[in-house]
């Protein structure tokens, strides 16, 4: 029996084609309506960066490690998301609403992940802190937990998370799921290793402004920027963009990396306060804020000096241009 059960771990080796520092692993949240995503990557991002994000828009890349960065990003209940989401997913944390049971999206998402190669799953259940019964809640968690087994695989990881505290998650709930995404090992999938695909966490139309004033039907010309997956990608090649089509790529330049890993020089068990970055150019972080065709600076109003009127009581009362 042992040696049967031994047998039956043994894989085929696997060649990780990843440089020395590899782009982030990307982490899908899917669930239905109202089950928590945003909450969920608030309360990871919180966790990781030490950041409170007010807003969750478009992808979200945070240092979780000294080797590893991780990506979050939302997916919506939409069927041409949640395709274009399986397709470069590392991880998906599948989420229940525990009070009301599995819906419709979860199977519709697992039925697309299985199709598009089957990343790693962990199921996330919420809302759990709305059973006041012992008995009726650990009931719950089994048949939950029996049905997520029998549509992954038995053993599947499952979370749950209970109560809430200042609009997230719990910290001990937070901190058990974050552990996992840290030290979670994903298989390489050899369609993706051999083909090159970008995750854009922001565009810029850079078409010049009087040819689309002269005729709005222009050709534009849009640059997307994002890590690189997979192998090399190269000038005049095709790419496919979700939703839009099949463009061609007209330049291509390698940027300084906006979220860099931690230097390996110090000898440290833990990321230094320091190294905690991340990195949401869609959502308000960092001060910047992308818009369509503007970006946006926030400013904290205890950073702003004025500078006092001439002649005024000198007091700093009156406000003036600064």
């Amino acid at each position: 029996m042992a040696a049967e059960k031994q047998q039956r771990k043994l894989r085929a080796p696997l060649m990780d084609r990843t440089g020395d520092e590899p782009p982030p692993f990307v982490v899908l949240v899917q669930g239905p309506p109202g089950a928590g995503k945003s909450t969920v990557i608030r309360s990871l991002v919180k966790h990781y960066t030490r950041h409170a994000l007010s807003e969750v828009k478009g992808p979200i890349t945070v240092v979780s490690g000294k080797k590893r960065r991780i990506q979050f990003m939302e997916v919506s209940n939409d069927l041409n998301d949640m395709v274009d989401a399986a397709k470069l997913a590392d991880l998906v944390l599948l989420l229940v609403d525990g009070s009301y049971g599995f819906e419709m999206e979860t199977f519709e998402f697992l039925n697309i992940l299985q199709v598009h190669g089957f990343p790693k799953v962990m199921g996330v259940l919420t809302h759990l802190d709305e059973f006041h019964d012992p008995k009726k809640l650990k009931k719950q968690k089994k048949t939950l937990k029996a049905r997520f087994w029998s549509e992954i695989y038995n053993g599947a990881k499952l979370f749950y998370l209970s109560g809430m505290q200042h609009g997230r998650y719990n910290k001990r709930d937070t901190l058990n799921l974050a552990r996992f995404i840290s030290t979670a090992k994903f298989r390489p999938l050899t369609w993706r290793t051999t083909h090159p695909y970008v995750v854009g966490d922001r565009f810029e139309d850079i078409t010049p402004p009087g040819r689309v004033h002269d005729n709005p039907h222009v050709e534009r010309d849009v640059a997307v920027y994002g890590w690189l997956h997979g192998c090399n990608l190269k000038r005049g090649q095709l790419v496919h963009v979700a939703g839009v089509g099949d463009c061609t790529v007209s330049d291509l330049a390698a940027l300084p990396d906006p979220c860099p890993l931690p230097s390996t020089d110090k000898k440290q068990r833990k990321l230094d306060e320091r190294a905690r970055l991340l990195y949401a150019p869609m959502s308000d972080v960092g001060g910047l804020l992308y818009d369509k065709d503007a970006v946006y600076i926030n400013m904290d109003d205890r950073n702003v000096n004025f500078s006092k009127r001439d002649g005024g009581a000198g007091n700093g009362s009156g406000g003036g241009g600064g």
